[in-house]
């Protein structure tokens, strides 16, 4: 019944420290936690990244500029891709899903998140395709991320199974008809994939 199975990638594919970023540079600075949180996931930043519509040294400038950040742009690369981990319990889902069905990562990021993780994660070659909001210029949970991620795999909605830990992500592609789980842990989407059918 299902050709194709999409993952997130952050919180389900690989896990995300993104804490130990923001620690580091409020340590480095002297200034709080949330004030560095707010500013290097401020909108008007991070949303044109994530769009592709600003390049990864373009948000550097930018970053540096609000919080007056000492890294150079070498630094600041490497401190902002030190925050995955592979989920092996996911990932050797993915390895025997594979063999029956299509598989794809569909993704909020940016460029240099999406760079890092195809080249750091080897066991990740198992996807057919990989629609990155940066690359498209389109984010979840816009319907239209996820149609076109159907028209690139040539299935249907009800062919398709989409895998997500945000609720409001999940909730969306349930709404243009996907088959969608909401992502706890490795085991626990076990159990709902063989729920629906799959042979994991």
């Amino acid at each position: 019944m299902y050709q194709l199975v999409m993952f997130d990638l952050g919180g389900v594919v690989v896990d995300v420290e993104s804490d130990r970023l923001v620690h580091q540079v409020a340590m480095l600075l002297g200034r709080s936690f949330e004030e560095v949180q707010e500013q290097i996931y401020h909108h008007d930043l991070l949303l044109p990244f994530e769009l592709g519509q600003i390049s990864p040294e373009a948000y550097y400038e930018g970053l540096k500029g609000r919080l007056r950040l000492s890294w150079t742009y070498e630094q600041f690369v490497r401190a902002w891709n030190d925050i995955f981990l592979e989920n092996r319990g996911v990932t050797r889902l993915m390895e025997r899903l594979r063999t029956r069905h299509k598989l794809m990562a569909l993704t909020n990021t940016n460029r240099l998140h999406i760079t890092y993780i195809k080249g750091a994660f080897p066991s990740l070659g198992v996807f057919d395709d990989w629609v990155a909001s940066c690359d498209v210029g389109l984010r979840k949970p816009d319907p239209q991320i996820y149609a076109l991620a159907l028209r690139r795999a040539g299935v249907e909605p009800r062919a398709a199974v989409y895998v997500d830990d945000r609720p409001e992500l999940v909730d969306a592609g349930r709404a243009v008809g996907l088959t969608a789980i909401r992502f706890e842990s490795s085991g626990q989407l076990a159990g709902e994939l063989r729920k629906i059918g799959l042979d994991v």
